[in-house]
């Protein structure tokens, strides 16, 4: 069966960066393998061109330039906030420091994940880019199964069961 719209794929990968020397950033190992409904924008668009027309056993290696992966990296979507509102809003001291990730809400009420990349005792920076924005990534791996999505699972969007 090949990958195809309305197909449940299942794939192992390793994600790495090419800008990063092929750093690993990611894996979904065959033990725990990425399932999704294919033709229906649950993984990256440039990913399910990629995967589109493989079979059961197949590999793959490829790699995707930021646009076609998680976007630009974007130096406006770096907010400085005064260190003051998470006091007021009695946010946990210890969970204020370099690298942890804030929970906030865009104007709409959305979530909104960043990372806190910077604190003097005025000012926290927090990036809102995806982590893996500008860099150009290799997925190689392989497609460990392909089957009919049910009718469930496609109003759903989730895949169930391996």
């Amino acid at each position: 069966m090949k990958v195809e719209k309305d197909k449940v794929v299942y794939i192992s990968y390793i994600l790495s960066s090419v800008d990063d020397n092929h750093q690993i950033v990611g894996q979904a190992p065959a033990t725990e393998p990425f399932a999704y409904i294919h033709g229906h924008e649950f993984a990256l668009p440039a990913l399910e061109q990629r995967l589109e027309g493989l079979s059961k056993g197949d590999s793959f290696d490829f790699t995707l330039t930021p646009e076609e992966g998680f976007g630009e990296y974007y130096e406006d979507n770096m907010i400085d906030y005064p260190l003051q509102a998470f006091k007021e809003q009695n946010y946990p001291e210890e969970l204020l420091k370099i690298g942890e990730i804030v929970p906030l809400q865009d104007e709409d009420g959305y979530p909104l994940d960043g990372v806190i990349t910077f604190i003097d005792d005025k000012i926290v920076t927090i990036d809102f880019n995806h982590p893996f924005a500008g860099r150009n990534l290799n997925y190689k791996g392989k497609v460990l199964d392909v089957r009919n999505a049910t009718p469930e699972e496609i109003i759903q969007g989730i895949v169930k069961g391996i």
